[in-house]
């Protein structure tokens, strides 16, 4: 490796996404509570506070646990949690561990992250280690325009969203994605070349966060791109709920009214362009009258395409009311401000960009 770092003017200053096409920002852009200069602030969560008192070196755990954690204090800091597709002098390109980036980057960082790809970094004792060992490798941010001949010889990395690429396993298989990385890399680069919204830098959304919300006319992206797109607390709630609700059948005088006519008056209460008020109304009626809609009145109005949780639901063969679920559901996408605001927005930005590279992908021989 080279002893002094090249210069990377005409590199991107900071590293983007190639799943999503946001840049990783520095940890004060990330967190509206954090010390920016906190290298562990992952170990204030709660599930990894045990971690704290240990004084290691370095504090790994599974890619695993990461990827399906829920950031309940520094929600938005899974924008710095991020894996590297590497490709070395002498290697082919090959999938890291998790770390968090961000900490005192400068334009010629050299980026330490886990070569295990089940492997995250978490956190640790020392925060400028050279990382020596063979448990960690070293690279530079590539650009996903043209990489300059300057950086022959180094190790190169396009960075990915730790939380984005657990998300991409929902619309292609990653180990499919893996056996042809090289191929991947070049289509999601020529993706992002051609859609201008690469490297996205909401400059006005980046100082929004935290502040009052009236401070903040709108979305440049038609969302709020910093919220995590894979873990979202409201859902989750919602399918634990559904999952302890028992259902109680009690004879209604309405309870044997043929189904034509019940769905007429639930189609009625509840139009295909719903409220909140309309939802609400719709959940009262049935409870009161008993009534089973057929999934086709529900497939008009809750597109389930977007709850990729409810995939693994249907599979486990839980006992839920599904009824009832589809419902709360309902509810939080006819909620428009917590729409816009929540991970969900964003989940639904981000699966039409990997829909998009996973058909070139698949597409190109």
């Amino acid at each position: 490796m080279a002893s002094h770092p090249p210069s990377v003017s005409g590199v991107n200053p900071y590293p983007t996404c190639l799943l999503c096409g946001v840049q990783v920002w520095k940890m004060d852009y990330c967190s509206r509570k954090m010390n920016p200069n906190h290298a562990d602030a992952l170990l204030k969560e709660t599930q990894w506070k045990k971690h704290r008192k240990a004084k290691l070196e370095h504090v790994m755990v599974s890619s695993k646990e990461v990827e399906e954690a829920d950031l309940a204090k520094f929600p938005t800091m899974w924008s710095c949690v991020c894996r590297a597709i590497i490709k070395g002098p002498t290697t082919k390109f090959f999938l890291s561990g998790i770390t968090v980036i961000g900490e005192n980057r400068t334009e010629s960082y050299l980026i330490p992250i886990p070569k295990n790809p089940s492997m995250a970094r978490i956190g640790g004792r020392t925060h400028n280690l050279q990382y020596d060992d063979d448990t960690f490798i070293q690279f530079y941010a590539a650009s996903i325009t043209k990489q300059l001949n300057r950086f022959k010889g180094e190790h190169m990395g396009f960075v990915v969203h730790a939380h984005c690429w657990a998300l991409l396993n929902h619309i292609i298989p990653t180990k499919v994605v893996q056996k042809k990385m090289d191929k991947f890399v070049r289509v999601a680069r020529k993706y992002w070349r051609d859609n201008e919204s690469w490297g996205s830098n909401d400059y006005f959304l980046r100082h929004w966060k935290g502040q009052p919300r009236i401070a903040y006319p709108g979305f440049e992206y038609g969302c709020d791109i910093y919220m995590n797109p894979l873990i979202i607390p409201e859902v989750q709630k919602a399918i634990e709920n559904a999952k302890k609700a028992k259902k109680k059948r009690v004879q209604h005088c309405y309870s044997n009214i043929p189904l034509e006519v019940a769905i007429m008056i639930a189609e009625w209460t509840c139009p295909i362009d719903y409220t909140p008020a309309d939802a609400k109304n719709t959940r009262n009626m049935l409870s009161a009258c008993q009534w089973e809609l057929p999934g086709s009145f529900w497939k008009r109005r809750l597109n389930e395409d977007i709850f990729l949780e409810l995939n693994s639901l249907r599979e486990a063969e839980y006992s839920i009311d599904w009824q009832a679920l589809r419902l709360d559901l309902m509810a939080l996408l006819s909620d428009r401000e917590w729409y816009l605001s929540s991970g969900l927005a964003n989940r639904e930005r981000v699966l039409g960009f990997m829909t998009a590279i996973k058909s070139i992908f698949l597409e190109i021989p």
